[in-house]
């Protein structure tokens, strides 16, 4: 990928929201490319989810950026942690009607909000009842209570102008859709907002490796960065010579994954710090002990690192100096151990380099 930090003027952003497993990773693709072929440069943003479809845009040589829980808190905020220099913007939020979801969502007035259509009559019919049994299978048990507090936040997110966007359709709909044929149509329709992205990134000249799944904002720093996707036999190899400045372990789904070289020379940010480390237990699924309005309100209010939920609640693995979910509950959120940096968590590398864990050159 070419580095693109130039700046720009008024760009356009588009919201694709909703909950899980509906298709909007593959909207966004496809949104993606069709402005692509209109010679217009496309940045694909995501929520903070952590690893989870950042390798579906790196393969299909997209530009993808995390956003950062923090810069939800208001507008200014959000343009200066948005890169510079693209056309248009696609954000897609993970689960809307959540807390983190909402604090997205809070920021604009036209959002698209994108279903598979086998849901299509329950969701005109009763949508909130999907949204619940999602949040059931998805995330923790809800009790009455908590389905009231979820109601509030889906209620304010329909107080927007909602452009309904259906995916894997079979048959021919009015407005914007996905086919079953995986075909854009009437991308037009779409609903949009305005931007003016005000980041820039450093510039590192260090000759960098990755593997796995790893904040793509490497390669905004250290342009001639290789990434090795998931072979990791390829980049183990590379590894042991010791011929780079930085290696990056990103992360994957395989827990059971050891490495046993360490390099003595050269910087290590590892993502995946079970590679390394024995861990007792990951985080476990928990249930709701706290009110989903004040959740989104800490959000947006409190400085980022105070806490948002209770320690012992769904929002308790967030409580840390990012606001990113802490995934090994009793290691640090990050760890430095001689030339390796562990990430316990989604740290993005410009964290890195204000805290002093990364240097560019």
């Amino acid at each position: 990928m070419d580095n693109m930090n130039n700046k720009n003027t008024t760009s356009r952003i588009y919201i694709l929201a909703s909950i899980p497993c509906q298709g909007k990773t593959t909207t966004a693709l496809l949104l993606e490319k069709y402005f692509r072929e209109r010679n217009l440069k496309v940045a694909c943003l995501q929520m903070d989810k952590g690893y989870f479809d950042v390798h579906s845009y790196i393969e299909n040589d997209c530009y993808h950026y995390t956003i950062p829980l923090e810069a939800t808190k208001t507008w200014e905020d959000f343009e200066r942690c948005i890169p510079a220099g693209f056309d248009v913007y696609l954000l897609e939020i993970t689960f809307a009607y959540s807390p983190k979801g909402m604090a997205y969502i809070d920021l604009f007035n036209n959002v698209n909000e994108v279903i598979s259509h086998y849901l299509k009559d329950e969701w005109q019919k009763s949508a909130k009842n999907a949204v619940l049994d999602c949040m059931r299978n998805h995330y923790m048990i809800i009790d009455g209570e908590s389905e009231d507090y979820l109601m509030v936040l889906w209620d304010l997110f329909h107080k927007r102008n909602v452009k309904i966007v259906y995916t894997k359709s079979p048959v021919e709909l009015e407005g914007p859709y996905v086919n079953a044929e995986f075909e854009l149509v009437n991308p037009e329709e779409f609903v949009y907002e305005e931007i003016k992205p005000q980041y820039q990134f450093p510039y590192g000249t260090k000759k960098a490796i990755a593997v796995g799944a790893f904040p793509a904002e490497y390669w905004d720093i250290f342009p001639d960065l290789k990434w090795f996707g998931f072979d990791y036999a390829g980049f183990m190899e590379r590894f042991r010579k010791e011929d780079y400045d930085l290696a990056v372990i990103g992360k994957c789904m395989n827990k059971n994954l050891k490495f046993y070289d360490r390099p003595k020379n050269c910087e290590v940010v590892c993502y995946q710090p079970s590679v390394y480390i024995n861990f007792s237990a990951d985080y476990k699924l928990k249930t709701q002990k706290d009110d989903f309005m004040e959740v989104f309100k800490r959000i947006k209010s409190k400085k980022p690192g105070s806490p948002i939920g209770s320690d012992e609640g769904m929002f308790g693995s967030y409580n840390n100096k990012y606001w990113t979910y802490r995934t090994h509950p009793d290691f640090d959120i990050i760890k430095k151990e001689g030339n390796i940096v562990f990430c316990n968590g989604w740290i993005l590398p410009q964290y890195l380099i204000r805290d002093g864990f990364l240097e560019v050159e």
